[in-house]
């Protein structure tokens, strides 16, 4: 079974836009066993999309398009797509009704072109869009099949994830079983160091490492009637060698992990944070029901936000500067003191690019947890990267060392 992907839009191309689509797709339909076998962005182009379907279409059993289904002139995939197919585009009522019926159910009123979206090609399979307007389209000819999805990423995805990529998979009668574990901390390098053996020794299944600026997660596959067997092989055996990495036995978000670590143990957290400038307590609310555990947060970027706010003596900044270990303490034991919370995390230090000296170059931060009834910890760590990522990874590394924490380590 051969897939090729194309997603169009300008802005993919103008380098405005980060073409997240390609990667979910392309990661569903590896988790159904089915390779992509190419990928290529084109302009909000009529003549350039028939020419790329065309071509995909000579080569491939089926083609995925994404973008260019909006209600604007710009948006001339459904065009193209009738075209290439050799199909008229035709009213279609049903949708049109659907449509107005959604919008009626949430209080709104229909856009003005919103009846073009009724517009679709003759005799296609429509994929109902929950949260957009424009429906995904499957037609199929000679033995091919093509697949056009909104370039909306939230729209897209339940598209893909839900109706094509199980026709695909169930076409290419694939069987393949995947997991996916997440890990924290390790670099890629020390990840494969630990597992090099048994990726030798087991080629009955593949691994693949997926490194991000919070991690790596780890997929393992097998293909086969032994397949569930031998992933249990494989992960009983890869469990003792990842060690405190592993936070999770599937594809979850450290925050979430945390939360639920919270929950079970009844306890209520408060956040102190300073170069992240509350990217933490974004992360810990990311989650549903948090509020069952969040308290509070505070942005105490400057330092007499640390004083008026924590109640942090200003000498300490004066003796110590604001990223230490003293401070990073005083931090969390003011939140945890002011929200009467269970548990504090505090992260003071220098994202860059500017503000490093030769004693704390960019990179430096500070760590703390407060818990109450025990004592406070602290940590230095030192990150590479640029602002973004060391805000990113520093708010990552504080969650990690709560949740070691919890743990008892």
């Amino acid at each position: 079974m051969t897939v090729e992907l194309i997603t169009i839009g300008a802005e993919l191309l103008s380098g405005h836009t980060l073409n997240t689509n390609a990667q979910f797709i392309g990661d569903q339909l590896a988790l159904a066993g089915v390779a992509l076998a190419r990928q290529i962005s084109i302009p909000d182009d009529h003549e350039a999309i028939v020419a790329a379907i065309r071509e995909s279409l000579g080569r491939a059993d089926w083609v995925i398009v994404s973008g260019g289904l909006g209600p604007t002139n710009d948006d001339v995939t459904k065009k193209a797509i009738a075209r290439v197919f050799h199909r008229t585009l035709v009213f279609h009522d049903e949708i049109l009704t659907a449509l107005k019926e959604r919008y009626a159910r949430l209080g709104r009123e229909p856009g003005p072109y919103l009846d073009t979206q009724a517009v679709q090609p003759a005799d296609a399979e429509f994929i109902p869009n929950e949260l957009g307007s424009a429906a995904g389209i499957i037609l199929t000819d000679g033995g091919k099949w093509l697949a056009a999805v909104p370039g909306v990423p939230r729209e897209m995805q339940p598209m893909i994830s839900d109706h094509i990529v199980p026709k695909i998979a169930a076409q290419a009668k694939t069987s393949v079983l995947s997991r996916t574990w997440s890990t924290t901390s390790w670099p890629e390098s020390r990840l494969y160091a630990a597992l090099e053996s048994l990726i030798r020794d087991l080629p009955d299944v593949s691994v693949a490492f997926l490194p991000s600026e919070l991690g790596v997660k780890l997929r393992f596959s097998a293909r086969g009637a032994d397949a569930h067997a031998a992933l249990e092989r494989f992960a009983r055996d890869v469990r003792p060698r990842l060690e405190n990495a592993l936070y999770a036995e599937e594809d979850i978000g450290l925050e979430a992990v945390v939360g639920l670590m919270l929950r079970e143990k009844q306890m209520t957290i408060c956040v102190a944070e300073s170069c992240t400038g509350g990217l933490l307590a974004k992360r810990l609310t990311d989650v549903s029901g948090a509020s069952s555990y969040v308290v509070s947060g505070y942005v105490v970027y400057a330092n007499r936000a640390k004083t008026e706010l924590l109640g942090m003596d200003p000498e300490l900044i004066e003796r110590h500067g604001a990223v230490s270990e003293p401070v990073a303490r005083a931090m969390a034991e003011g939140a945890l003191a002011r929200t009467r919370a269970d548990c504090a995390i505090a992260i003071t230090g220098i994202a860059g690019p500017d503000g490093g000296t030769p004693e704390k170059p960019v990179g430096l931060i500070w760590l703390a947890i407060a818990i109450k009834g025990a004592e406070t910890t602290a940590r230095e760590i030192r990150l590479m990267g640029n602002r973004e990522m060391i805000r990113a990874r520093a708010a990552q590394a504080g969650l990690n060392m709560l949740r070691l924490r919890l743990l008892g380590e």
